[in-house]
């Protein structure tokens, strides 16, 4: 899967926010893989007592389903 191709400009912009370096290449299962835990790990790193952890699921879900 090439993410720079799948993946609208906005949603390669929320990846770069999680620290997601995205290129125009083939990734393989693993980097991908990687991907995804790069996402939630930065998900995760946010309070949710204050609701982040629910809004940013809501705005990565999408790009999460990809993978």
């Amino acid at each position: 899967m090439n993410l720079k191709k799948e993946l609208s400009n906005n949603e390669i912009g929320l990846l770069t926010k999680a620290g997601v370096n995205v290129e125009d290449k083939e990734y393989t299962k693993e980097e991908l893989k990687k991907c995804e835990f790069e996402i939630e790990e930065f998900i995760l790193s946010h309070s949710s007592k204050n609701g982040d952890i629910d809004k940013l699921h809501n705005e990565y879900n999408a790009i999460l389903q990809h993978f």
